[in-house]
């Protein structure tokens, strides 16, 4: 599963800055990187990449870091 997928399927709905970054990532589907099911540190340093060139406050940069947490622990790859 993508992280994008990860998280419209599990935070869309979500009262959070999670729910808020999902929606976001919603919104922007046509270019919102989608990662494969390898390299998944070299995934992590474009979408953040992405984020930041997009002017992301630091709120929604904290949100990414821990759900991209999440996404590895519930895909099995760890840290």
């Amino acid at each position: 599963m993508t992280f994008y997928t990860f998280m419209t399927r599990f935070h869309l709905e979500d009262e959070s800055p999670r729910g808020e970054l999902a929606r976001d990532m919603k919104q922007d589907r046509e270019r919102f990187p989608r990662n494969g099911n390898s390299k998944y540190a070299g995934w992590h340093r474009l979408i953040a990449g992405y984020l930041m060139d997009g002017g992301v406050c630091s709120g929604c940069m904290e949100a990414f870091e821990e759900s991209w947490k999440e996404y590895l622990a519930y895909e099995g790859k760890g840290n």
